[in-house]
């Protein structure tokens, strides 16, 4: 206690509570003050930062702001246009957590949004995935405007209906891009009538989807070696 206080007490000619004269008077008048400690850095570098997952603005994409959330977070898809969802507010942003085992045993926090207009520079090099229809027009505002160069660098994903074929831009870009298929909505079995219990029972293969998705992003994180624990 008296050395600390001796690091803040020598800026002042009289200690607080010292006596004029006092031999402790002089001594501290004429200390020099060290400069604090800073902090460890490694306490600075700690907070893991959330990783990012672009979404296509596309009104074709099957996955959008209005409806990736149920998706990614219950396996369970609803349309993006359906009236359950158009009642409600679409966000600009959304955050989902998912624990990644291989990675670490904390769960990470993604952040998902379907346009970088807001994105410092820095925010580039958290984007992870990129979901796509095929439509070159969605990277005009990215870091990376060639598919070839984007998916070099990040995750591509694309998710069609069942039975419906794949855009050939989409397989013009290869294994760059991972296929998932949903399968074809039915209203008459999910539609407002039913409840979510009844819902999630028949979209089961939707969770099958969401699986597959979760564990194809956990090996592209783990081979880039930036998400490591």
């Amino acid at each position: 206690m008296r050395k600390h206080a001796e690091l803040f007490l020598g800026k002042r000619r009289t200690a607080p509570g010292a006596r004029p004269g006092h031999p402790q008077s002089k001594t501290l008048a004429t200390r020099p003050v060290p400069t604090p400690a800073k902090p460890m850095q490694s306490n600075v570098n700690s907070k893991r930062s959330d990783p990012i997952i672009l979404l296509s603005p596309s009104a074709s994409s099957l996955l959008r702001m209005s409806n990736i959330k149920s998706f990614l977070d219950q396996g369970l898809y609803v349309p993006a246009d359906h009236p359950v969802l158009s009642s409600q507010m679409t966000p600009n942003i959304l955050h989902v957590t998912r624990t990644l085992p291989s990675l670490s045993p904390k769960p990470y926090r993604f952040i998902l949004v379907d346009s970088p207009d807001q994105f410092k520079p820095e925010y580039w090099s958290r984007v992870v995935a990129v979901f796509t229809t095929g439509q070159t027009w969605q990277f005009r505002g990215y870091k990376w405007r060639e598919p070839q160069q984007l998916f070099e660098n990040v995750l591509g994903m694309y998710v069609g209906e069942k039975g419906q074929p794949v855009p050939n831009d989409i397989k013009g870009w290869g294994s760059a891009v991972k296929k998932f298929e949903l399968e074809r909505w039915d209203e008459r079995g999910h539609g407002p009538s039913v409840d979510q219990e009844q819902r999630q029972n028949r979209r089961w293969r939707d969770r099958e989807t969401v699986e597959e998705l979760w564990r194809t992003l956990e090996g592209h994180m783990r081979s880039k070696g930036d998400w490591k624990r």
